[in-house]
Formats: C-alpha cells, sequence, structure tokens
C-alpha cells in the first residue's frame, strides 16, 4: 500500500469522526441570530432574483443546490456545514502531508481544521458559501502544487459561483512560484488565476446588467473607501477588533512564527506567498472570517510545532483548542468560557515552542513528508 493509499485509509476514519463531533456541535449549538437564511433561501428557490440589492444573490451555487433538498432549512444547512468542514478538514490534511510536514502533523492538521473557529461558527451559522469554499481550497491549492493547475483552475471555475476566495489558491501557487524564480510556472498559473477571475468578473457583470444586480452600497464593494476595514474599525472596540482577530486561531497564533521557520520550503514559500492575498481580503471583509479562510496553510505551520510534543500532549491541546471554539465559533452556552481553554492551550503551546528551541533543525515530521 503506497503513501496515498495509506493515508486516504486513514482519512476515512478520521473524516467519519469529524463528522460526528461537528453533528453533535451543530445539535448543541443555538439557532443563529441575526441571520441570512431568507435571503439565501429565497436565492436558492429562484437562482435569478431580479433587481436584488444583497452580496449574496452573487452567489447562488450553494443556495441553488442546498434549496433543492426537502425538509427543515437549518438542519438541511447544518448538515450541509458539517460534510463541508469535515471535507476541508482532510483535504487540509492530505495538503500538510504533501507539503512535507509528516503524517503526525497531518492528522493534527485535520482535527485543529475542523475544530477552529472559522469551521464552528459556519456550523453555528451555516447560511453563507463558506463551509464549501473552505473545502475546494486546500484541494485547489493541492492539484496546484502538483502541477494539475488546469483542473486546480476547473474546480475554482465552479467555485467562483459560491464564492470568490476559490481564485486565491490560484494566485498563492503562482506568488509561490515568483518567489522561488520559477518564472514558467509563474506565467501559468497566473493566467489560469486571471482566467478563474475573469470569470467571476463576467459573472458580476452580467447579472448587473441582465438582472440589475446592485452591491447596495456594501463596503466591500468599495475599495477606495477603505473596504470592509474600516467599515469594520469603525463598529468594534479596539479589545473586540484584537479578540476577534486573535481568535481566528486562538493559540495556534503563538506556535505560526516558529513553524515558518521549521516548516518545509514548499509551505514556508505558499505561506510567505499568501501574505498579500491575506491582507486583500482582510481589507475587503471582516478580517477575523478573511484570515480564517487562509486555515489549511496556517494551520500546518503550528501543527509541525505541536508535532515535537509527545503525543498525547499534541492531543490534548486539540482538546482545548476545540472546547475555546466551542463558545469563539459555535456559541454554545454551556460550555466554560473560552478564558481557561485559551490559557490551558497557551501552556502546552509554551511547552511546543521550548521543544522547538531545542531542535533548531527541521522535526521529525517534516522530515517524514511525502513528495505527491
Amino acid at each position: 500500500m503506497n503513501t496515498e493509499q495509506k493515508y486516504w485509509r486513514r482519512a476515512g476514519w478520521h473524516f467519519g469522526a469529524v463528522v460526528i463531533a461537528l453533528a453533535l456541535v451543530a445539535s448543541l449549538s443555538p439557532s443563529p441570530s441575526p441571520t441570512d437564511q431568507l435571503m439565501m433561501e429565497r436565492v436558492g428557490q429562484g437562482v435569478i432574483v431580479e433587481g436584488c440589492s444583497d452580496l449574496n444573490c452573487f452567489r447562488i451555487l450553494v443556495p441553488a443546490v442546498l434549496e433543492r433538498f426537502p425538509g427543515p432549512s437549518l438542519p438541511r444547512w447544518r448538515t450541509y456545514a458539517v460534510l463541508a468542514n469535515a471535507g476541508a478538514a482532510v483535504a487540509a490534511g492530505r495538503l500538510a502531508l504533501a507539503l512535507g510536514t509528516g503524517p503526525h502533523a497531518a492528522a493534527l492538521t485535520i482535527w485543529l481544521s475542523a475544530l477552529a473557529a472559522g469551521s464552528l461558527s459556519t456550523v453555528h451559522h451555516p447560511y453563507n458559501a463558506d463551509p464549501l469554499v473552505l473545502f475546494l481550497a486546500p484541494m485547489i491549492m493541492l492539484l496546484a502544487v502538483r502541477g494539475q493547475g488546469v483542473a486546480a483552475a476547473g474546480i475554482g471555475a465552479i467555485g467562483i459561483l459560491a464564492k470568490e476566495f476559490a481564485a486565491a489558491p490560484l494566485y498563492i501557487v503562482a506568488a509561490a512560484a515568483a518567489l522561488r524564480r520559477d518564472w514558467p510556472a509563474f506565467r501559468r498559473g497566473a493566467l489560469l488565476a486571471a482566467g478563474v477571475t475573469g470569470l467571476w468578473v463576467c459573472l458580476q457583470l452580467g447579472l448587473m446588467a441582465a438582472f440589475q444586480y446592485t452591491y447596495n452600497q456594501n463596503p466591500s464593494s468599495q475599495p477606495l473607501a477603505g473596504g470592509y476595514f474600516v467599515y469594520w474599525l469603525r463598529h468594534v472596540t479596539p479589545a473586540a477588533g484584537i479578540f476577534a482577530v486573535f481568535g481566528a486561531f486562538g493559540a495556534l497564533n503563538f506556535l505560526i512564527p516558529t513553524g515558518l521557520r521549521l516548516a518545509p520550503k514548499k509551505l514556508r514559500d505558499l505561506a510567505i506567498a499568501a501574505v498579500p492575498a491575506a491582507l486583500a481580503f482582510v481589507y475587503v471583509a471582516t478580517p477575523e472570517r478573511a484570515l480564517g479562510n487562509f486555515f489549511f496553510l496556517v494551520i500546518p505551520l503550528a501543527a509541525i510545532v505541536l508535532a515535537l510534543l509527545p503525543s498525547a500532549m499534541g492531543w490534548a491541546f486539540v482538546a482545548l483548542y476545540a472546547l475555546a471554539n466551542l463558545r469563539i465559533g459555535a456559541q454554545i452556552p454551556g460550555v466554560p468560557s473560552a478564558r481557561y481553554a485559551l490559557i490551558g492551550s497557551m501552556v502546552i503551546a509554551g511547552f511546543a515552542l521550548a521543544a522547538a528551541w531545542r531542535s533548531p533543525a527541521a522535526p521529525p515530521s517534516a522530515a517524514e513528508g511525502v513528495t505527491p
């Protein structure tokens, strides 16, 4: 059995366990409020909504599919969120392995991705395209780094019908090629990324011209006025803003710089290449949600450092990380305050950093990585 087959065999067990865990979270999470339910249902049932002035009307794929299924709305949409986030976690683990993190770090990546604040927040509030795009993004990047650019662009072209972020992995891979001065790969990647973006632009302009769609002065559509970032700054206190951004990855934030130092070159190059895209999305979207989109590169960096610890400590971190996000992301009121789990996970992060300090060379998890 080759490495690919071994991964997918184990990933099947992880996927099943993640689905069970997220389904439990979905059953405990209260109904979201406020919610985009009515608009998403309206888009899904009509697909084209003449004269729509809501940004969600441009994101037609997810509601158009989900509203074809029977049953109560919230369980149906939460089922989609559970399955898509479980798929996203497994895809992120496979990408991490392909970029050289090793099997243990890849397994940690799966569970940290599944139980991240971004994942649990979309289980709580599933009326958006985020779960699908979080699933597609690591798949697109995995295909692109394997040299299957056309396939990656094909999935990206489908993904932009759900949300524009589907084009981001193509730009990141192209930028990483530029960092290593691989100009033929850069030109190919940039052309594919531009092609997918062109399709997205055509969709936007087509809906505006044919059906009188508008953005209705949504801050995200006004980059010259500061985008959503300025709007966000005006509506949050400094303390709330800092906590929101920190909460996107919690205690993982302390591990990311060291993970970048220890990361295999492929992962490091992609993480650095993602910075411009991350800044762009922070500018035009809610910062914590924008940063959470890049989980498939951020979380493997932290997992590399956690993999230096004894296995029990690494999984204890995952448990505390999940416990904190049950409040931060899933909004479950019955669990203890997130601060206690955050403190516990930061303590374990400190042990991981100490282990990394004693291991200046690339960790064993990176050495075990495979080239796809």
